[in-house]
């Protein structure tokens, strides 16, 4: 009896261990959501983007780490989203890639706000040849930053603005050219244009991306 407890005691333990090195050893993902809380679209978002984007990444194997500009999580109806980190405390060494949902915020016809820590971001992740996903909205985050130029990129047309000066566009599926990635249609532009919904396919590009860096 006495070696049947010692068995099982060493069984737990193993179990415990390897429950540990498994989840060290997880790779993750960020997810920055932009704030967004002034969108009237933004429920439809969080369940269709965001929540699209982490059970496709959780799925194929990735810890998702959602990050927002001051840390506090978004809540829309009955869905919130919970905010992991404040995106100024995120360290780009920590993550193998990084994906940017666009959660309807307004890019037309004048660009959206894009905060100092985001293109900070964005750049210390392509210098250190982390890739980085953008959906719709956010691809200004990449514009501002100045990484789509000389890339090819995914839009819901072709933007005309000086940020996109030297970035070829590419058609609205989703598009990857190098470490950046980027889908010119959302859920929300799906549902209005009643067109094909480029989320699922980013993350999946994203996985990808980060798979071949091993």
């Amino acid at each position: 009896m006495k070696r049947l407890l010692i068995a099982i005691v060493l069984v737990a333990i193993g179990l415990c261990t390897s429950i540990l090195l498994y989840a060290k050893n997880t790779p993750k993902v960020l997810v920055f959501m932009r704030n967004a809380q002034s969108s009237g679209d933004l429920e439809y978002m969080l369940r269709k983007e965001v929540g699209v984007m982490k059970d496709t990444l959780e799925k194929s194997g990735y810890k998702v780490v959602i990050a927002t500009l001051d840390g506090k999580s978004f809540t829309a109806g009955s869905t919130t989203v919970k905010a992991d980190i404040k995106l100024a405390k995120a360290k780009v060494t920590d993550y193998a890639g990084f994906i940017l949902p666009c959660l309807a915020v307004p890019s037309y016809p004048a660009p959206p706000e894009v905060s100092p820590e985001a293109i900070a971001l964005v750049k210390e992740a392509i210098s250190a040849g982390k890739p980085v996903a953008a959906q719709t909205g956010s691809l200004w985050t990449l514009a501002k930053a100045g990484l789509l130029k000389g890339k090819k990129y995914a839009y819901a047309f072709e933007e005309k603005s000086p940020h996109f000066a030297g970035a070829t566009f590419a058609g609205t599926g989703v598009v990857r050219d190098g470490l950046i990635i980027t889908s010119g249609i959302c859920p929300y532009m799906a549902l209005k244009a009643k067109t094909n919904d480029g989320t699922e396919q980013l993350a999946l590009a994203l996985v990808a991306a980060m798979k071949d860096r091993k």
